[in-house]
């Protein structure tokens, strides 16, 4: 058993027992509401592509229908579902920011 591992076991030279001090949080913060709205920033970054392309296919199954009213209602549906998506999102980033400035 080498020295570092001794160091390791026995609480080592620097804070909280690690080499080199104490590990930074990676979340950035330790308010579950800031975490909350930090990932609902990353979903809203992620969602808008994920729209268009929705968007885009609904349009496909509009524009390759022939006059098949099936066809026609799934297209009409995926924009419809895909609109009611985004729209969740953005109102979950709204109450995150509701609630981050109630908690400050």
């Amino acid at each position: 058993m080498g020295f570092n591992n001794v160091a390791l076991a026995q609480g080592g030279p620097g804070a909280g027992g690690y080499p080199g001090g104490e590990l930074a949080n990676p979340l950035g913060t330790n308010n579950i509401i800031q975490v909350i709205n930090n990932v609902l920033n990353y979903l809203i970054y992620i969602s808008v592509p994920i729209l268009a392309i929705m968007i885009l296919v609904g349009g496909f199954q509009i524009l390759t229908a022939r006059g098949e009213p099936a066809k026609i209602t799934s297209g009409k549906q995926t924009i419809t579902y895909a609109v009611i998506g985004f729209v969740i999102i953005l109102v979950s980033k709204g109450v995150a920011l509701i609630l981050l400035k109630i908690m400050k």
